[in-house]
């Protein structure tokens, strides 16, 4: 009855009251199932409190890796974007670039076939000039070179003596300076046939040279959006991994909050409930050995 009241234990209080009804026999056997189950539940509220202890510790492990592994997609996922933007900008600076040398290659078309009608027309007025200039040239020769009529009739047996007629003084210059001017013609006919080929020779090498750099350029955009759309695509499944990490961060703290429910109490008073339970399992064996006869004075 002492023991029950001061450790509140009615049914020891209850048994102190069937003692004087029952035999001790019955009362140690009543005690040492309390016995019994106090045990248990000491050993239970043991193994209880290695368990939440246990899977407390795994949990916020748990958490702490998936939070680590968050952090790892969110830095990849932020390299990916990076990476989208400067493929972007790359290319579309090469596209610029492409468009802006179609257009000077077309600029550079047109120049050329501008310049090929003006050496056309040029070179066309060289050769009339050097044709008409020849034509000339001819009828003065065949002129000046030809004996004149006084100088035949002179010639004649029986003629009367005759001044000569003296032809142009000036002929020889006159041909001289149509011939002169046949020459520069013709060298300028020249001259205008090697700039003609030069500038083809040049304009075929900025063909060449532009159509080769678009053409490596356009190798250069297609790479750079096959690997954009590589890095799309892994930028997505990132995207997708983090939503799963997300929602796999949540449930285990879901889980954690409660497993705290249900272990922070037994956790907090472990060692006030494991003392209290001792005391009274060493009251109820104390108890006993009275029962049986042992004193405790």
């Amino acid at each position: 009855m002492k023991v029950g009241r001061k450790h509140n234990n009615m049914a020891l209080v209850s048994m102190a009251v069937r003692v004087r009804l029952d035999a001790f026999k019955k009362v140690k056997e009543s005690m040492a199932k309390m016995l019994s189950a106090l045990k248990k539940q000491q050993a239970d509220e043991y193994a209880k409190w290695e368990e939440c202890k246990k899977e407390i510790d795994e949990t916020e492990d748990e958490i702490k890796e998936a939070t680590e592994t968050g952090n790892d997609l969110a830095e990849k996922r932020q390299d990916l974007v990076n990476t989208l933007a400067e493929l972007k900008a790359s290319s579309d600076q090469l596209k610029s670039e492409v468009a802006e040398m179609e257009v000077e290659l077309k600029k550079a078309g047109e120049a050329r076939k501008a310049e090929n009608l003006l050496f056309q027309t040029s070179i066309s007025d060289q050769r009339a000039t050097v044709t008409i200039l020849n034509m000339a040239l001819d009828k003065l020769k065949a002129f000046y070179n030809k004996p004149s009529l006084v100088q035949t009739e002179a010639a004649q047996p029986g003629a009367p003596e005759t001044e000569d007629y003296d032809k142009s003084a000036g002929s020889g210059g006159v041909m001289q300076l149509i011939a002169k001017i046949i020459t520069d013609a013709e060298t300028e006919a020249q001259e205008l046939a090697m700039g003609e080929t030069d500038a083809q020779a040049a304009y075929a090498d900025l063909v060449r040279d532009t159509t080769n750099s678009i053409e490596t350029a356009s190798k250069a955009i297609a790479t750079k959006e096959k690997e954009s759309a590589a890095a799309k695509s892994e930028k997505s499944e990132t995207e997708e991994s983090q939503l799963a990490n997300k929602g796999e961060i949540e449930k285990l703290q879901k889980l954690l909050q409660g497993t705290h429910a249900s272990c922070d109490f037994l956790i907090k008073f472990f060692d006030v409930r494991q003392k209290a339970r001792s005391e009274e399992m060493d009251a109820i064996g104390e108890a006993t050995a009275i029962l049986s006869g042992a004193n405790f004075k």
